[in-house]
This record gives structure tokens, sequence and C-alpha cells, in this order.
């Protein structure tokens, strides 16, 4: 049940006819699990928060530095040096006291991802890397977890939405992480800040959406993958395709 400040806090959510009342309430039940709370971690953690999605975890072993700041904005410079898993949780909060926040300092791993995967509804993966990409993908499809993933580099960003069982995994699409040296970081190449709230945004937005909706929507990322190019302000949207002899998603139904 949503208390009278919360009626008025997600009033602008309710008046909207894909939400109402009984969707708001939907979102407090809801339970996200948020790997990376960087670039594109900080803007889906702030709009999902906002938003009022009622439980959320966030996972990371980081701690926060200087040069964060240009694109991690659930931090501020105050918090150089503490635990992204910490400082994230505790903005967070202080933007919406009315949510059940977790932080997890630790990374993601074949050891712990099922554990701090489970109970999710959903899983946003906004990592900096493919090892837990690939990770994110392989635990979520064998929990029969929906997940969303994405990247951004320099000015171009993706984002995936896969439902088990259902969408093409990763891995269809990808097969194997590319060998390191072949994938620039943000570290080696750069990347404009706007462009991971950009993709956090669109992660965080499709997030609410499905939840609302659960699989009964087929429009949107699930199944797709979004390219945006943000030199030319090009979006493009590609049908992903389920690989029967994928090893990882081909026997899920």
């Amino acid at each position: 049940m949503l208390s009278p400040a919360e009626l008025s806090r997600y009033s602008r959510n309710i008046l909207l006819n894909e939400v109402k009342r009984s969707g708001q309430e939907k979102l407090k039940k809801s339970v996200v699990t948020v790997i990376g709370a960087g670039g594109l971690g900080s803007p889906a953690l702030l709009y999902l928060g906002a938003a009022g999605i009622g439980n959320i975890r966030i996972i990371d072993s980081d701690i926060v530095e200087t040069t964060n700041l240009q694109r991690q904005i659930i931090f501020k410079h105050s918090d150089i040096g503490r635990h992204k898993s910490e400082a994230s949780s505790e903005n967070l909060r202080s933007l919406n006291p009315y949510i059940n926040i977790e932080g997890v300092h630790a990374r993601l791993n074949r050891e712990n991802a099922k554990d701090l995967l489970s109970g999710s509804d959903l899983v946003l993966e906004g990592s900096d890397n493919f090892d837990t990409k690939f990770l994110t993908n392989d635990i979520c499809i064998r929990e029969k977890i929906p997940f969303i993933t994405a990247g951004v580099l320099r000015f171009e960003g993706m984002v995936m939405g896969v439902r088990p069982g259902k969408d093409a995994c990763f891995r269809c699409v990808y097969e194997n992480p590319p060998a390191p040296e072949h994938v620039p970081s943000c570290a080696d190449a750069g990347v404009i800040g706007s462009m991971a709230g950009m993709i956090g945004t669109i992660q965080a937005t499709e997030s609410i959406q499905f939840l609302l909706n659960d699989s009964e929507r087929e429009s949107g990322l699930f199944g797709k993958i979004l390219q945006v190019d943000s030199k030319f302000m090009e979006f493009r949207s590609i049908l992903t395709i389920r690989r029967k002899d994928c090893i990882v998603c081909g026997n899920i139904h």
C-alpha cells in the first residue's frame, strides 16, 4: 500500500494510464539489482529510485575516484575515496527515503553471482568489462531472470534486453568475450559523460515499463539491440535472433 506521502511523491506517475495507483504499487513491490554504480548505473539508479522502485540492490566493488565524477552523477565530490556501493546507497536514500536499498561491496563472480542476483525481478548490467557482461548473461539465463545490459564508449552506446527462454541472449549475439587488448576501455579511449547518462536513462525507462507490464509487453528493447551514435544523433534498433546451438540458452524454454 502507498502512504499519503508516497501518493503525492509519485503523483505524476500515477496520472499516467499506463501506471495508475495499481502500477505504482507494483513498482513498490519490485526488486531490481543493478550491477555497477558507474556511468550507466548512476543515472539508472537515480531514475529507478525516483520512480519508486521499492527494492534496489547495488553491486559494485570499486571506490569513487575523481575521474568518475564527469559521468557518475550519483556521487558528489565529497564521496571520493568511499566505496561506490555505500556512497550510491546513501545518496539514493537521501533522494527517496521510501524505498529499500541494499549496497553490496563485491565484484560479481561465479561463486557469488547466483546468491547476489536471486530474488530479482529484473537485473540491470552496466559494468565496464565483458567478463561481467557474459557472467551476468549466463547466470540470469540459468536462473531465468530478465536483464538489460548496456555499454558506452566515446560517443556511442548500446542497450539490449533479454527475457530468458524468449529472446536471444548475449552469447547468441557475441558468443565469447573478445580479447582484452581488442577492446579499449573508457580510461583508454574516453567517453562523453552525457552519453552514459543517455544510455543509463534508457535502461531505467525500459526497466520501469517492463516491471509494469511483465512479459506481456512486446515492444521496447527486449529481443532487440538499440545502438546510439550521439555524434550524429542516430538511433538504430536491431532484432536479435536466438541461436539453437547457443551453449547457454539453446535448451532454455
